[in-house]
């Protein structure tokens, strides 16, 4: 990638769906330049995607960081690992990140490392002397680790206050060592929530690249730069160097921030950032990954030459959203999949273990990241009729999931006179009530096409034609509405009062998107 055709060409965002927080690295190896990307994935499991890439446009999942390392009992929702930094320091990977666990579990900020960025990753070297979130390294070109992350000012002038604390890495041990020092509390008096921060070494300066204004709409980047890591550092004059809150809330792209830099072989400079994209005013899908150039003048960093902003692609207002490929892992909330799914069968058919619902700590919910604006999302149903009409309590079915407190869901279970019926329920704020329910007959496929407020339920009979249950509206699915961090999922679920396994049928998905 040598111009800016290159991302004016390319699809963004380029990891579309729930993928915050995008931190990246590049590694040259006797195969050529590969780039490495990591996400925060928060209160689901498998913890931290690492995905690979040829050119930071196409990228392929190559496995996750955190599989068993970590205890995620009583994680609250968008709880869990925020903001994880990767880096390469010519033989090994490093990760750190932030686990906020649940009460009286070990948390904090952590590092683990592994050869091969599909792992098997190590156990976690905890920073207990550390506060806050977001930690990153730099691996200064004299050898030396310096660790950094954000917290609250322990002394705020100004209401939610932020600093970056910097303190040296012991390269065997990885552990914290020498004095802690606080370098930067906001590029403006009176700037809200700095986070996200990463250095970097270029010349004679190291950058200090950092978020502020929060991860809604008035989320920005700024810069400083120091002649060390422990400063002084001094802000350039442009910031915020990327914004789009100078675009209005109902711009297609919104929340832009919180980027990380990567230095391509043929010296041109690159970020990826996170940013939201809205339809009807909805973000559903949270907050993705998004592809910018950047270029250097007089020593400081512009990004998006030209236009500031993340310029829509062609093919529509709101970018071109790539289809999800081959690999795309399944999730689970608090516990891996394995803990969830008893296997998929020849035919695709996924077994799950029936138990907690949507609203439960640990859910009987095997999910995928929603990746498209309008989509139709469809569970083909096994034979499921003799199973949910032998019991009251058992219920199969496909659910989209923002959270414990605002899903939707479409399953069928015993009626009262123990046929089978379709119930769809909705969840909003924590409160779930029956939309409808109505009788059915024989196997069939249950799908939700959605797309910014409204979603339909519909249902197929085998060898019949998709009729419409019902139209709701799912503004509470969006993160303006529904808060935190994370975005939209959809899949399988099965409840019943004990574990059993079950077949519940085969999931998929179909943009709609023009």
């Amino acid at each position: 990638m040598t111009d800016l055709s290159a991302w004016r060409d390319a699809s963004n965002p380029v990891l579309p769906g729930f993928h915050p927080d995008p931190s990246v690295c590049r590694v040259d190896g006797p195969d050529g330049t590969w780039y490495y990307v990591v996400n925060s994935t928060f209160e689901y499991l498998p913890g931290i995607p690492v995905h690979r890439s040829r050119d930071l446009v196409s990228w392929e999942h190559v496995g996750h960081v955190i599989t068993d390392q970590l205890d995620y009992t009583d994680v609250r929702d968008s709880g869990g690992l925020y903001a994880p930094t990767i880096r390469h320091d010519g033989t090994r990977f490093l990760v750190v990140c932030t686990h906020l666990a649940g009460p009286g579990r070990q948390g904090g900020n952590f590092v683990v490392t592994a050869q091969d960025a599909a792992g098997p990753w190590s156990q976690p070297v905890w920073w207990p002397e550390s506060e806050g979130v977001d930690p990153s390294l730099l691996l200064d070109d004299d050898g030396r680790i310096w660790a950094h992350g954000a917290r609250g000012a322990h002394v705020p002038q100004w209401p939610n206050e932020g600093e970056v604390w910097v303190r040296e890495v012991d390269p065997a041990t990885l552990e914290l060592v020498g004095p802690e020092v606080a370098i930067w509390n906001g590029a403006l008096i009176g700037s809200e929530w700095t986070e996200g921060p990463h250095l970097y070494r270029r010349g004679q300066y190291v950058y200090l690249l950092a978020a502020e204004g929060g991860t809604g709409r008035h989320h920005a980047v700024t810069v400083a730069r120091a002649l060390s890591p422990t400063g002084p550092f001094e802000a350039c004059t442009d910031n915020p160097v990327l914004t789009h809150r100078t675009l209005g809330p109902q711009s297609v792209v919104v929340n832009v921030g919180h980027a990380d830099l990567v230095e391509a072989p043929d010296g041109t400079w690159w970020a990826l950032c996170l940013a939201s994209r809205l339809a009807d005013g909805v973000d559903l899908l949270g907050r993705e990954t998004f592809l910018l150039p950047v270029q250097w003048h007089d020593d400081w960093p512009v990004f998006a030459p030209g236009t500031a902003t993340l310029v829509p692609e062609p093919g529509g207002p709101s970018g071109v959203t790539r289809q999800a490929g081959a690999g795309e892992p399944w999730l689970a909330v608090r516990r891996p999949p394995a803990a969830v799914a008893a296997g998929t069968g020849a035919g695709g058919d996924v077994t799950l273990r029936a138990g907690a619902g949507l609203a439960a700590s640990e859910p009987a919910f095997l999910g995928r990241r929603l990746r498209h604006l309008a989509a139709e999302v469809s569970l083909a149903l096994a034979d499921v009729g003799p199973w949910v009409t032998a019991s009251p309590e058992r219920e199969v079915g496909l659910a989209v999931r923002q959270s414990s407190t605002q899903w939707v869901s479409a399953g069928v279970r015993a009626g009262d006179d123990g046929t089978v019926e379709l119930v769809v329920t909705q969840c909003v704020d924590g409160a779930a009530a029956v939309v409808t329910r109505s009788p059915v007959a024989g196997q069939g496929t249950l799908s939700v096409r959605i797309g910014g407020r409204r979603a339909e339920v519909l249902w197929q009979p085998s060898g019949a034609a998709q009729t419409q249950v019902t139209a709701l509206d799912v503004a509470h699915l969006g993160t303006t509405h529904a808060g935190w961090f994370v975005g939209c999922t959809y899949g399988a679920y099965a409840l019943a009062t004990i574990e059993e396994q079950v077949v519940v049928g085969q999931l998929s998905a179909r943009s709609l998107e023009q």
